[in-house]
């Protein structure tokens, strides 16, 4: 019994990498493509933190409808809408509309630059940047 057990766990070991150095995987974790959409104008294929920054800060609600859509696919997503001016609201969506969610609080531009910037890198810290609320359809 002690054998089989042991042997399991080797296995286990064996498929999933334990105890190899990261350096030693098999396949390295490929980049996700991210999309910018710039007020439904302009789009950019894998934004520089440049990019984002810039598309940020040029939003202007008084001039166009302000909002900027980042991601890999269009059910997989963060948004934002407002400027710089007001303040800027943040929604995010993973896979499908059942899993839409909100802000609880407007952010700054600064704000919206890092989260943005830290989900086009595949960071979590953008969410815990503020609560969330879902989004009922």
């Amino acid at each position: 019994m002690r054998h089989t057990t042991l042997l399991s766990l080797v296995v286990i070991a064996a498929f999933t990498g334990c105890g190899r150095p990261s350096s030693m995987t098999d396949t390295p974790q490929k980049a996700q493509t991210m999309t910018l959409d710039i007020c439904g104008a302009k789009r950019i294929r894998n934004p520089t933190e440049s990019d984002i920054r810039q598309a940020v800060f040029a939003l202007d609600n008084e001039k166009d409808d302000a909002f900027l859509i980042l991601g890999p696919t269009d059910m997989t997503y963060i948004q934002t809408g407002g400027d710089h001016k007001v303040g800027f609201v943040l929604e995010y969506q993973d896979t499908d509309v059942r899993h839409h969610y909100r802000a609880k609080r407007e952010l700054t531009a600064d704000e919206i630059v890092k989260a943005l910037v830290a989900y086009s890198t595949g960071a979590d810290d953008w969410k815990t940047m503020t609560e969330w609320d879902p989004i009922k359809w």
